[in-house]
C-alpha cells in the first residue's frame, strides 16, 4: 500500500509540475528567438532551480505531509529569486511571479496567502509598466493573468491531492470488502461455538454433580453432551460447506464491483449461459481469488474478465494492467487454485504480459450432465 501511494504521489506531481515547467520554458525560448543566448541560459538556470524547489513543495502537499517548519523561508527564496531577477531579465520575466503566488497558496496560512497573492497581482501592474510595457491595459492584463494562473496552479495541486486521497480511500474500501466475508464467517463460527461450548460445559458440570448420587442420570447427561458435540460438528460443517459452494454469477458480479471500487474499469464478457455446477463452483473460487489479487497486488486501470466455451472446454480469462512485483511466497492462493483445477482435469496458467500486465487463464472440461447444469446470470454479473 505504501509503495502504491508513493507511486501515485510521484505520478500526480509529475502531472502538475511538467505543465508549469513547460509554461516557464517560454521565457528562455523568447530570449533564444530574440538572439540573446546569455539571458536564455540565465533564465533557464533560474527556472530549473525554482522548479526543483517547487517540485518538493508539490510532492509534500500531494502526499499530505504539509509545508514543514521552513515554509516561510522557502517562500522568501521564491520571492527573492523571482523579483531579484527582473533587472537582468526584463519584461520577458514578467509572468514568472505566478510561481510566487502559487507558492504562497501552498506554503502559507490561508489568510496570509490571500494577502500575499493580492500584493503579487497588484504589484504586477506597475512592475510591467516600469519594465517597458507601454500599454496600461496590457499591464492590467498581466496582473490579472498572474492572479488567475497562481490560483489555477495551486488549485491543480489541491485537486491532485484529493485524487490521491480518493484513490487511497478506494483501496481501503476494497480491502475491507475482501475481508468482509471472512469476518462474517468468523462471526458465525464464534456464535455457534460459543453457544455449543456453554451447553457442553453446563451438561458436563451436571453430569459430574450427579455421578455419585445418580449414575444413570449422569450417563444421560454425558450422552446429551456427546449429542450436542455431534450436532455442533454438523452445523460447523454446514457453515463451511455453504462458504465452499459459491455462485459463479454472484462472484462475477462481486468481482466487477470490487475491482471498480478501486477506480479501475472492469470489462465483463460472457459467452456462455449454462455451466456444470462443479465447474461453476471451481470457477467462482478462481474469480474471487483473482479479484482479490487484482485489488491487493496491482494498480490496475483496466481489467477484463472473459468466460466462454472453446473447443469443448470452458475458458476463463482474467487480465489486468498495473501488476506489481510480489514475492514468490505470496502465491499460496494461486497454488490452491491450481490444485483445484488439476483435480477437475483442467489447466491453469498465470503469467506476466508486457511491461506491467498480468493474466490468468483457466481451461476446464465442459461436463454435459443436464442434471447438474446451472445458469450463469449475465445480468446479475454485469
Amino acid at each position: 500500500m505504501a509503495q502504491q501511494s508513493e507511486a501515485q504521489v510521484r505520478g500526480l506531481s509529475i502531472g502538475v509540475v511538467v505543465p508549469t515547467g513547460a509554461l516557464g520554458g517560454l521565457t528562455p525560448i523568447a530570449f533564444v528567438v530574440s538572439g540573446d543566448p546569455v539571458r536564455a541560459v540565465l533564465s533557464s538556470v533560474l527556472l530549473a532551480g525554482l522548479l526543483v524547489v517547487y517540485w518538493k513543495i508539490v510532492v509534500g502537499h500531494i502526499a499530505g505531509t504539509g509545508p514543514g517548519p521552513r515554509a516561510g523561508r522557502t517562500f522568501a527564496l521564491f520571492a527573492v529569486v523571482v523579483y531579484g531577477s527582473f533587472p537582468l531579465l526584463g519584461l520577458a520575466w514578467a509572468y514568472t511571479p505566478l510561481i510566487v503566488g502559487a507558492a504562497a497558496l501552498l506554503l502559507l496560512r490561508f489568510r496570509l496567502a490571500v494577502a500575499v497573492l493580492t500584493v503579487v497581482a497588484v504589484a504586477e501592474v506597475p512592475l510591467t509598466l516600469a519594465l517597458g510595457e507601454p500599454s496600461r491595459a496590457a499591464a492590467l492584463q498581466a496582473g490579472a493573468a498572474v492572479l488567475v494562473a497562481s490560483v489555477v496552479a495551486a488549485g491543480i495541486v489541491h485537486y491532485a491531492r484529493f485524487i490521491r486521497e480518493l484513490r487511497e480511500l478506494r483501496a481501503v474500501l476494497a480491502e475491507m470488502a475482501v475481508d468482509e466475508d471472512r469476518v462474517r464467517m468468523a462471526g458465525e463460527l464464534h456464535d455457534l461455538l460459543g453457544q455449543t461450548l456453554a451447553s457442553i460445559r453446563l451438561k458436563t458440570e451436571v453430569a459430574l454433580a450427579l455421578f455419585d448420587r445418580d449414575p444413570v442420570r449422569a450417563m444421560d447427561e454425558i450422552e446429551a453432551t456427546i449429542l450436542i458435540a455431534s450436532e455442533a460438528r454438523e452445523e460447523i460443517g454446514d457453515v463451511v460447506a455453504a462458504r465452499r459452494s459459491l455462485d459463479l454469477g454472484a462472484e462475477l458480479s462481486a468481482a466487477v464491483a470490487l475491482i471498480e471500487l478501486t477506480g479501475a474499469r472492469c470489462d465483463l464478457r460472457l459467452g456462455i449461459t449454462e455451466i456444470d455446477e462443479v465447474t461453476g463452483d471451481a470457477l467462482a473460487w478462481i474469480v474471487r481469488e483473482a479479484a482479490t489479487n487484482v485489488v491487493r497486488h496491482s494498480t490496475a486501470r483496466t481489467c477484463v474478465i472473459e468466460l466462454d466455451d472453446k473447443d469443448g472446454q470452458i475458458h476463463l480469462l482474467i487480465a489486468n494492467d498495473g501488476a506489481r512485483r510480489v514475492n514468490r511466497g505470496d502465491g499460496s492462493g494461486l497454488i490452491s487454485l491450481t490444485q483445484r483445477v488439476d483435480r477437475l482435469g483442467g489447466d491453469l496458467r498465470a503469467e506476466e504480459t508486457g511491461t506491467d500486465g498480468f493474466e490468468l487463464r483457466v481451461w476446464l472440461p465442459a461436463v454435459h450432465d443436464q442434471e447438474r447444469v446451472i445458469t450463469v446470470d449475465s445480468r446479475s454479473a454485469g
